[in-house]
């Protein structure tokens, strides 16, 4: 072939190679909306678009997560707890609610919002029987859950590449890392000797006899990662939430308590019931070592959360548990910095 037919051909080539890229863009091929894969904290592995404008939240830890990233106005329906949430801003509270993963979820109603994607728990309630129902009708879900610190960073790093802010996920999640690490590091210097008996606890079951204790959970685990020795872990350490009775707290006998709860009342309803003759036979109580806690996120005070707050909360344990170790860490200015760097979103 002479130079002038290897040009022809050439030009016939690239004429060819430009048209194949145009069919793909119109086919939706190489544009933002190719598919992507996420793989959840089930180990499932979910396609979903590579820009998604529409998207379905069932459980407000997450729902709150997406929104400090940057991307409620992606979320189109939400779940019936979502509404609660103090750290949740109005314009996504007001969104269409579908139902929760207890009572189950309105499938219709979420069709209805032609959503990319739902973003829910899974391993509880009607959890299974929701994803199901949502898959068959054609919509990708992405499931989440959190026993320990990692999980919630996976989780932010998994909404962010969700809703494509995959930059802003990174630069919160290794905060969180730096932070945590921090942690980790002075509770390490810790000796044995000096690791108190800790018993973390809700009390809203107290009415039956039995005390609602938190042993291999996101909560219960912070105990260990501060310094602490969770005394729910001695029979239960596989068990997420455990019931007991007093007999098995008297066994126990902590040298700290920790009584958890969504509200201000919630807590001191729980504090007011400890004073009776066993409760006060405690060495916790007796040495005046009864910490209330907040959760959740009814209330502004509130850090021990499927959260970035969570940094907060671990933090505000360490200075209960461990107070002298944790001196240098100050709980109330990593809470100020946590709000203003990704919590502006409140103030407006």
């Amino acid at each position: 072939m002479d130079q002038k037919g290897k040009a022809l051909a050439l030009i016939i080539a690239t004429i060819i190679t430009i048209s194949s890229v145009g069919i793909l863009f119109a086919a939706g091929y190489l544009n933002n909306n190719s598919p992507i894969e996420i793989v959840d904290m089930a180990g499932r592995t979910v396609k979903v678009n590579a820009t998604v404008s529409r998207v379905v939240i069932l459980e407000s830890y997450w729902t709150e997560i997406a929104c400090v990233l940057g991307a409620q106005d992606n979320i189109v329906g939400i779940g019936s707890y979502v509404t609660s949430s103090v750290f949740i801003p109005d314009s996504v509270k007001n969104k269409t609610v579908v139902g929760n993963v207890f009572s189950g979820v309105n499938i219709e109603t979420v069709l209805s919002l032609q959503p990319d994607l739902v973003i829910m728990d899974y391993g509880y309630g009607k959890a299974s029987d929701i994803v199901a129902s949502l898959e068959s009708a054609g919509i990708p879900v992405v499931t989440l859950f959190a026993k320990n610190f990692g999980d919630i960073t996976n989780a932010t790093a998994i909404i962010g590449k969700v809703f494509g802010k995959t930059e802003r996920a990174q630069a919160l999640v290794n905060y969180m890392n730096a932070l945590h690490t921090q942690l980790l590091s002075n509770a390490s210097k810790i000796p044995v000797s000096e690791r108190p008996r800790v018993l973390i606890c809700n009390l809203d079951v107290w009415k039956d006899g039995l005390i609602y204790t938190y042993s291999n959970t996101s909560w219960g685990n912070v105990v260990v990662d501060v310094g602490g020795i969770n005394v729910a872990h001695e029979g239960f350490g596989d068990k997420s939430w455990v019931k007991v009775n007093m007999e098995q707290v008297l066994l126990w006998n902590p040298d700290i308590i920790v009584v958890v709860g969504r509200t201000q009342s919630v807590l001191e309803s729980q504090i007011s019931s400890m004073n009776d003759s066993t409760w006060l036979s405690l060495n916790a109580v007796r040495g005046g070592r009864v910490y209330p806690v907040l959760t959740g996120s009814y209330d502004l005070n509130s850090y021990l959360d499927w959260t970035p707050r969570m940094v907060v909360g671990e933090l505000e344990l360490a200075g209960y548990i461990q107070p002298a170790h944790f001196a240098s860490l100050n709980w109330t200015a990593t809470k100020e910095q946590l709000l203003t760097n990704y919590y502006g979103y409140l103030k407006g």
